[in-house]
């Protein structure tokens, strides 16, 4: 539990009773301003007191297919000058390849298929590169009928064992989503650890875990030695839809202490794409209750 929030040099520290000063580096997903044009997008977010910004990417804000380098430029040169970190891209958005959500997935049967997703998360990793971001979040897809779990399981490794060949600096993060092939973190742990490469880490979905695990926080607390990207919205009756923090179920004081006895010193990303239409609420509601934990 914390007694208060000071900022230094633009990140928000909180003091324990114990006078241990730890670290909360909060990002926000621009998802949620979708309505907007992305360099608009990153000013709101700017402009709200994140110090960092989660590019989610798709036709909205920006395409790894079809982005111009242009545009690219023009995002890293805004986001240097109004002083907001590009922390992470989100390359697992359900319309990058086309109209059917999610596909063609890393599990798909088609070869053909598998092959363009791993092309359009090897663009993101490159985009990444352009932008100096260092972490790029993906998930497996969803379960399939003509591809049994074994099979699956197989060619997600292969995916995963071309995609480490050549990352450069940059990170890969494996977000488990709910009903999703790798839908929990024990299932991405386990991934992660039989491919066994230090820059395949785990994207942490806070709200995810409440949606799909028993005993959410000692599975957030498992979870942690193997994330380097971390989204955060709350969750009601273990639904999964995307609450504002502070709206729903989780007991976040508890997530925070677990994270900071960990030593996790990245971003904290607000993931709140259900709240497009209450953006402005969605930013300031949720990073006023979470540098607020008390």
């Amino acid at each position: 539990m914390y007694n208060m929030v000071i900022v230094i040099g633009g990140y928000h520290y909180s003091i324990e009773r114990n006078g241990i000063c730890t670290m909360l580096k909060l990002s926000f997903n621009s998802t949620t301003l979708r309505d907007y044009d992305v360099l608009e997008a990153c000013r709101y977010i700017r402009a709200a007191g994140y110090d960092g910004v989660e590019l989610a990417l798709g036709d909205a804000h920006l395409h790894p297919l079809r982005t111009s380098a242009q545009k690219v430029k023009d995002i890293k040169r805004q986001c240097a000058d109004i002083g907001l970190d590009i922390v992470c891209l989100a390359a697992g958005g359900p319309d990058l390849l086309g109209s059917t959500r999610y596909e063609p997935s890393l599990i798909t049967y088609s070869a053909e298929g598998r092959s363009e997703r791993l092309d359009v998360i090897r663009r993101s990793i490159a985009l990444a590169q352009d932008l100096g971001c260092p972490v790029v979040n993906f998930n497996s897809g969803l379960p399939r009928e003509d591809v049994p779990a074994e099979i699956a399981n197989d060619y997600l490794l292969g995916g995963l064992q071309q995609l480490t060949r050549n990352l450069g600096n940059t990170i890969l993060a494996m977000e488990p989503e709910p009903d999703f092939f790798v839908g929990n973190t024990d299932k991405a742990i386990e991934i992660i650890n039989s491919i066994n490469h230090s820059q395949l880490r785990l994207n942490l979905d806070v709200g995810h875990v409440f949606c799909s695990q028993e005993n959410a926080y000692e599975a957030i607390k498992r979870s942690i030695p193997y994330t380097r990207h971390i989204h955060i919205e709350d969750i009601k009756d273990a639904v999964h839809y995307h609450e504002i923090p502070g709206e729903g179920d989780i007991d976040f004081p508890r997530v925070i202490s677990i994270i900071n006895q960990q030593d996790y010193e990245h971003y904290i990303s607000v993931e709140l794409h259900n709240h497009d239409k209450r953006w402005q609420d969605a930013l300031n509601l949720s990073r006023k209750y979470l540098l607020a934990l008390d």
